[in-house]
């Protein structure tokens, strides 16, 4: 409410002074409370480091003053009071392979890049870390059942010599940092169906040159890549073993999938991919006098059956290690007919596949499509077990944009303001149902572009 000083010169006066004296109380009483908080330290292994707790209200200025972006904040809504940091938000950075060398390293190149790149992490105010240690049907450790990764050694297949996961959750630990194995199950490579470009030792190489055609259609060719075939056992055996051997090798706090499950397959997918292994299916339950699901939920079965057995498998190691997946964060097209075949609302409603899910919600608020605030409140309505928790995947890498590469991802936000972000995080907090942020990826909190807008979402991490 404002005063009419022209009318009542005394009212305002002792409005004035009244304010006055309210903000000096609170000034005291914010000191002591970041006072007692800084005093507060987490153990070693705990998911979240000590952090200051700072009202976000306090920092409304780049809130009220950004209005190019169409999301002017009035004074006491919900995103500019009570949306302050907790103690166990979990603020994460995806470490993706794009931020390795294919040159490889050695053991004294490695432990140094990653040291530097968890203190870089940890600077800007973030307490978890998800690393990539399998991108394509390989291993950033000594695997029983996936080749060495390129990105370790220089060359898919070689030994490095030295153990960079290991390195990694050593190095996390002593930061006080959260590590998550970040996997991708199903793609085998995504520019090449030349099968003879495979490590000879891997799977991948030797299923697809058996002399049994069953084992031959454990991979699939589809576009410009290789896939393991979802429908098969033997692939949900090894993807599973996969997990199994770093939940049992290593201390990480968690195995994480991102959104590659099945390719886009087009307008022609009742008749490809593992439409053989459908009709197989079909076949099978008509002689037994069963029901069968059409091809669309066969498919969601055989990436439910892969989910809850990766989940019972890290459950096995330790009842505290999470085990979680970052979708595509349009949830109609996680339900369409011909791709991904995520039933990520049955995953959430349920105990069975997941701690957590982190929709890659990689848009602004005023996205024609899918704007962030809507996009936000239906994952955060979608009916959640109470042991399921929301994260949201920030897009680092559209930060920073300027107009004409804003245009050509149909997202002119991105090219609008510097304070995306951290609205994005604000507008979360406020909804008192998201329980943490993971940013892709760590190459932008060093993009020259993207750092005024990283400045301004440490500003609320810290």
């Amino acid at each position: 409410m404002t005063t009419n000083n022209k009318h009542n010169k005394n009212s305002g006066r002792q409005t004035f002074f009244m304010v006055a004296a309210l903000l000096l109380c609170c000034s005291i009483i914010l000191s002591i409370v970041d006072k007692k908080h800084n005093e507060f330290n987490s153990s070693q292994y705990d998911n979240t480091y000590s952090n200051s707790v700072r009202a976000a209200s306090m920092d409304t200025t780049d809130l009220d003053s950004d209005v190019s972006d169409g999301n002017t904040v009035s004074t006491g809504s919900a995103i500019s009071t009570g949306s302050s940091i907790t103690s166990d938000e979990v603020r994460g950075v995806w470490i993706s392979f794009l931020s390795y060398s294919n040159k490889g390293y050695t053991k004294k190149s490695f432990t140094t890049y990653i040291n530097n790149v968890f203190k870089k992490c940890k600077s800007n105010g973030y307490n978890t870390v998800f690393v990539h240690v399998r991108m394509f049907s390989d291993a950033m450790y000594p695997s029983k059942y996936f080749p060495w990764s390129v990105y370790a050694s220089g060359k898919a297949g070689k030994n490095p010599g030295f153990d960079p996961l290991k390195i990694m959750v050593d190095s996390a630990h002593s930061m006080n940092l959260s590590i998550h194995a970040w996997i991708n199950p199903y793609r085998i490579t995504s520019s090449t169906t030349n099968i003879n470009s495979l490590p000879k030792n891997s799977y991948a190489y030797k299923w697809a040159k058996s002399s049994s055609k069953a084992k031959r259609r454990n991979v699939l060719k589809f576009g410009s890549g290789l896939y393991y075939n979802p429908a098969k056992a033997d692939v949900r055996n090894l993807i599973t073993k996969g997990v199994k051997e770093i939940v049992q090798n290593y201390k990480v706090d968690g195995i994480h999938f991102d959104d590659y499950f099945y390719p886009n397959l087009g307008s022609s997918y009742r008749k490809n991919f593992d439409r053989t292994e459908y009709n197989s299916y079909v076949k099978n339950r008509k002689s037994a006098g069963r029901k069968y699901y059409g091809i669309v939920n066969w498919r969601r079965q055989n990436v439910d059956l892969l989910i809850s057995n990766v989940y019972k498998t890290v459950k096995s190691a330790s009842k505290k290690m999470q085990f979680g997946i970052s979708p595509a964060g349009n949830i109609d097209n996680l339900y369409l007919d011909w791709s991904y075949y995520c039933d990520v609302k049955k995953w959430m409603n349920s105990d069975k596949y997941i701690d957590y899910i982190c929709p890659q919600i990689y848009w602004t608020f005023t996205n024609k499509v899918c704007p962030f605030k809507k996009t936000c409140l239906r994952w955060a309505n979608i009916p959640r077990n109470k042991n399921v928790k929301l994260y949201i995947g920030l897009a680092g890498y559209r930060a920073g944009l300027s107009k004409s590469q804003a245009k050509a991802v149909s997202d002119i936000g991105c090219s609008t303001s510097n304070t995306i972000l951290k609205r994005e995080v604000l507008y979360g907090r406020s909804t008192k149902k998201v329980s943490g942020y993971v940013l892709f990826s760590y190459a932008d909190l060093n993009r020259k572009a993207a750092s005024k807008e990283m400045a301004n979402l440490k500003k609320i991490f810290k």
